[in-house]
């Protein structure tokens, strides 16, 4: 009744053979590696996408820039001519009666 008590190194267990065979099947090996290529192509597929819409919207703001410089231009055109306009209509068409007078005198 001298039982000593189970330690780490007293456990036993068994020896692996070194023959040891690992048998797969020929259909799972090719399942594996259409599932892996599908996973990579559906990955390459998709950062190209990503690429090209980023590249679509660095275009898109870059016209969108254009687009806006030009209508300020325009903008900025059309403002002018219509202070000219009125302008000219406040000097012609002036609607006080004390500064009739002065127009013609000064023709």
């Amino acid at each position: 009744m001298n039982e000593k008590p189970q330690t780490a190194r007293s456990y036993r267990t068994n020896v692996i053979d070194d023959n040891l065979v690992l048998s797969f099947n020929f259909k799972f090996l090719v399942n594996i590696l259409l599932i892996g290529g599908s996973i990579l192509y559906g990955w390459f597929s998709l950062q190209e996408r990503i690429t090209n819409l980023e590249e679509e919207v660095l275009e898109a703001n870059n016209e969108i820039l254009n687009l806006l410089a030009k209508h300020e231009l325009e903008e900025t055109a059309q403002l002018e001519e219509l202070e000219n306009k009125l302008k000219f209509y406040e000097k012609e068409f002036n609607i006080n009666p004390l500064s009739w007078g002065k127009n013609k005198k000064g023709k």
